[in-house]
């Protein structure tokens, strides 16, 4: 029977605290609160939205009110809990599919949100500048993800090779982070996906989101580059995330 790499965890960015989402000042992964706009028609500037994500600290939960700090935490031990299901799998047993992304959200936000924990939103949103396709169009671009991503992954098992993993890393980082498929917790499910993606590749565990100012702002940086087709940027951050895993491996 194969073996699982060990010492496989959860970054601490985005598990609680300001980037965590939930009106946090960085929705997911990428820049700017998010802001939803009608479910009428394309998706909007952001400028008409009712309810701009970070508009409160209070939410209604299956569990009664909770402050942002109790949902942050309360998600925190579910995507612990979800990450450490997935690495127990033998690796060649995993599947990314939508309907399993649609599982890893469910599992993370069920026991707050069941009304919408694992559907893809009905919303459309705006993310700091980016525009995420409109909700009417998220199914579409979630099984042609997956689909590329199983091409991809194919590639990379027969190659081995470092810097086609780290293409494959930034691809899956940024298209999932693009379709913002979910009303909320996008940037925790695309770290858990990552995760996924590093166990399943026979890689030591490695950043998935940087604490750090500037690397944060690199990051970023190379989100938006790649938004205009340009990965290289996003490659040569994961390059380096996977060489430090492996020095420390």
């Amino acid at each position: 029977m194969a073996k699982k790499p060990r010492r496989y965890k959860y970054a601490a960015a985005g598990v609680s605290g300001e980037d965590s989402e939930l009106g946090g000042k960085v929705h997911g992964i990428r820049e700017g609160a998010g802001e939803y706009d009608s479910a009428e028609g394309p998706p909007g500037n952001g400028e008409d939205s009712t309810r701009p994500v970070d508009s409160t600290r209070y939410f209604e939960t299956a569990q009664g009110t909770k402050t942002y700090s109790e949902v942050a935490d309360i998600i925190a031990v579910s995507v612990t809990k979800t990450i450490e299901a997935v690495v127990e799998q033998i690796p060649e047993d995993i599947r990314i599919t939508p309907e399993w992304i649609c599982k890893l959200h469910h599992d993370i936000a069920a026991v707050l949100f069941p009304d919408w924990a694992g559907n893809f939103r009905v919303v459309n949103v705006k993310v700091g500048t980016h525009t995420p396709p409109s909700f009417s169009e998220v199914p579409v671009h979630m099984r042609l993800y997956c689909d590329d991503l199983a091409v991809r992954l194919s590639a990379n098992f027969r190659e081995n090779d470092i810097a086609k993993c780290a293409e494959t890393l930034a691809f899956a980082d940024w298209r999932f982070q693009w379709i913002h498929p979910f009303k909320d917790f996008n940037g925790r499910v695309g770290r858990i996906i990552l995760t996924a993606l590093l166990y399943m590749l026979k890689l030591p565990p490695a950043d998935t989101a940087s604490t750090e100012t500037k690397e944060r702002e690199r990051y970023l940086k190379g989100l938006r580059v790649a938004d205009a087709g340009d990965f290289s940027s996003l490659t040569e951050i994961w390059i380096k995330r996977l060489a430090k895993a492996l020095e420390e491996k």
